[in-house]
C-alpha cells in the first residue's frame, strides 16, 4: 500500500481523529502544506503515486469560491481532478470537500449565513441505507461540527448521505469512493481549541468560543466513533 497524501490547506487544520485513526491502523501517510505556496504541490501526474488523498479544510478567509484566483488553491484543484481521474479515494472535508466537488465540475456557493458549532443533521435516507459510513448508524438526527461561510453542492453524479437546514449537502459522495463533508467529522477537543484561540474573531463572541469547546466535549465520543467510520470506508478503496 502507498502513502496517503494529506493536503492541509491551513497551519492548525490538521487531520486530527483521522490522523490518530491512520495511525492506529497502520496506514502510512504524509503532510502537504500546501498553504505555503503551489510548489508545496506534487505535480497532477505524481496522483497515481498515493494510495489515497485527504484535502483538509481551513478558517473563513480560505475563500475557496474564488480558488482560481489564488495560485495554489487552483493547482490542488488541478491535483483532485486528477486524482478523481484516477480513481484514486479521496476525502474532502470542508474547503477541501469544496474544491473536490469543484474538481468534479460542481459547484461552490457562499452559504446563507455563517456556521461555526455544533448543529444537528439528518442522515439521508435513499443512499444511505447502503453506505459503510452510515447505513448502521442508529440515531439518524447527528450532531456535526461546522466552521464554513461557503459550502458545496451535490457533485455531478454524486451521492447524498447527510443534510441540515442551512446547508443540503453536508456529506455527499463521488465514485463510490470519495467522501465530501462540508462539516468537520475529523474534529477533536484540541482542534476546536487551537481554532478558538487562533481565529476567535471570527466567532460572534468570546463566549461562545468556551460554548464551542463545551459542546465540542459533551459530542466527542459520537465523533470519534464516527471518524472511525469514515476511515474504515476510505481503508477499504486504498490501493
Amino acid at each position: 500500500m502507498g502513502k496517503v497524501l494529506i493536503l492541509q490547506n491551513a497551519p492548525l487544520f490538521t487531520a486530527g481523529s483521522f490522523e490518530a485513526e491512520l495511525k492506529r491502523r497502520e496506514i502510512p501517510y504524509e503532510y502537504r502544506k500546501v498553504y505555503e505556496g503551489a510548489k508545496t504541490l506534487p505535480a497532477p501526474d505524481q496522483a497515481k503515486h498515493y494510495s489515497g488523498v485527504i484535502a483538509l479544510g481551513g478558517p473563513l478567509k480560505l475563500k475557496v469560491d474564488r480558488a482560481e484566483q489564488v495560485e495554489w488553491l487552483n493547482k490542488e484543484l488541478s491535483f483532485l481532478r486528477a486524482c478523481l481521474e484516477a480513481h484514486l479515494p479521496v476525502l474532502g472535508v470542508g474547503q477541501g470537500g469544496n474544491l473536490l466537488c469543484q474538481a468534479q465540475g460542481g459547484w461552490v456557493a457562499r452559504a446563507p449565513q455563517t456556521e461555526i458549532g455544533w448543529i444537528t443533521a439528518e442522515i439521508y435516507p435513499d443512499y444511505s441505507r447502503n453506505s459503510v459510513i452510515y447505513g448502521d448508524v442508529e440515531e439518524k438526527k447527528i450532531p456535526v461540527f461546522c466552521w464554513y461561510d461557503t459550502f458545496n453542492g451535490f457533485p455531478p453524479q454524486g451521492y447524498w448521505y447527510v443534510t441540515s437546514p442551512n446547508c443540503r449537502y453536508q456529506s455527499t459522495g463521488i465514485n463510490g469512493n470519495c467522501y465530501l463533508f462540508n462539516f468537520h467529522p475529523e474534529v477533536t477537543e484540541e482542534l476546536v481549541a487551537s481554532w478558538v484561540k487562533e481565529y476567535g474573531g471570527e466567532l460572534p463572541n468570546k463566549e461562545y468560543g468556551a460554548k464551542l469547546l463545551e459542546e465540542t466535549k459533551a459530542h466527542q465520543e459520537f465523533a470519534l466513533r464516527l471518524s472511525r467510520r469514515i476511515i474504515h470506508a476510505f481503508e477499504s478503496f486504498l490501493k
